[in-house]
């Protein structure tokens, strides 16, 4: 396009340099103009800020178990009254930054601040709750978040204390003294609120009162120096949950040790002053004695017989011995003439026989 105002104008130099109608300045004090010509550098762009992580998050407990209501305990004792769970955030960022951490959570409340706090849940109610957390460079919570998921949950065995009643005493008694070998001896239990009683013995025989407080066991004849040990199983009524109580007793009886009969004379045909002799010898031993008896046994024919106890019967009445202490037994006929056999019977002893 043509330009249009302007009219060109030429201008000469000399060969001083200066333009025609110009001259040098003479004032120090006159102007000076500079200018650079070159390429300038791409100007940086914005700077972008990389958003931080949470790489993890611990939870100390998966399930919270409540605790059992007032007034009942756990049976197994699992369920406690901790309501409490910990919390561990491991989060980076790529620049370093200053992180603030963040939680959220659907239920209880959060305790503490940073990477470590703790997720209080005392107010929790059954159910699933959740906490997310997340950490803030400057930006915001703009990386990545980690969600977990916790269980409360009722204490599955709880129960209330049962009182239990006192159990009773199972007692059982015996004989005091010793038994005769062949006697009985009686034993007898007790137990407040017994309802069946079962009877064992360690020797002779329950001769009565199986299924009763109390038994009469029958010695034998060759049990002496031996025991009789009498157990009992006491049942009860039924205790429900309680504890079941002892239920068992025995006493123990002593047996008298099997006294024989004492042969003292055994003597045929003798005089009256052979047998005055002999009866003295047997009251001798009988007053020595006191609780023994004498046992006199004749032996030939009825006349034979009756004569010896005539002649006997008068050696007694000569020395006024008393006849009570003496008993006297009729032998058979041995077909040897008249014969006698003395016998000292202490107390408990068999009688003799012919």
């Amino acid at each position: 396009m043509p330009l249009t105002g302007c009219v060109p104008t030429t201008v000469s130099v000399n060969s001083t340099g200066v333009p025609s109608g110009l001259g040098l300045a003479t004032d120090p004090h006159g102007y000076i103009g500079q200018f650079w010509i070159g390429r300038r550098d791409k100007r940086q762009g914005p700077i972008e800020n990389k958003p931080a992580d949470v790489n993890s998050v611990t939870l100390s407990d998966m399930v919270i178990t409540l605790p059992c209501p007032p007034g009942s305990t756990s049976k197994s004792g699992a369920c406690n009254d901790s309501k409490t769970v910990s919390v561990a955030t491991s989060a980076s960022d790529p620049e370093n930054d200053v992180l603030t951490y963040n939680y959220t959570v659907s239920g209880g409340r959060i305790v503490g601040t940073g990477a470590n706090v703790q997720w209080d849940l005392s107010n929790a109610q059954v159910g699933t709750y959740t906490i997310t957390t997340g950490v803030d460079d400057g930006c915001g919570i703009c990386g990545k978040t980690d969600t977990k998921t916790i269980r409360v949950e009722a204490c599955p065995d709880c129960e209330r204390p049962v009182s239990c009643p006192s159990c009773a005493t199972v007692s059982v008694s015996g004989p005091a003294g010793l038994t005769q070998p062949g006697s009985t001896m009686n034993f007898t239990a007790s137990a407040a609120g017994a309802e069946s009683y079962n009877w064992t013995v360690s020797a002779g025989t329950i001769e009565s009162g199986q299924g009763t407080p109390s038994i009469t066991v029958r010695t034998g004849a060759g049990d002496g120096g031996r025991s009789v040990t009498a157990t009992v199983e006491v049942g009860f009524a039924s205790r429900g949950e309680c504890p079941a109580c002892p239920n068992g007793g025995s006493a123990t009886g002593e047996i008298a040790t099997k006294v024989e009969p004492i042969p003292v004379d055994d003597f045929g045909k003798k005089s009256d002053d052979e047998v005055k002799a002999i009866i003295d010898n047997f009251y001798i031993q009988l007053n020595n004695n006191p609780s023994a008896q004498g046992y006199i046994i004749n032996y030939g024919t009825p006349a034979q017989i009756k004569k010896r106890r005539a002649q006997i019967m008068k050696a007694i009445n000569f020395r006024k011995y008393d006849v009570g202490r003496v008993t006297f037994v009729d032998g058979p006929d041995n077909g040897g003439g008249e014969s006698t056999k003395l016998y000292l019977v202490p107390a408990g002893a068999e009688n003799p026989r012919p």
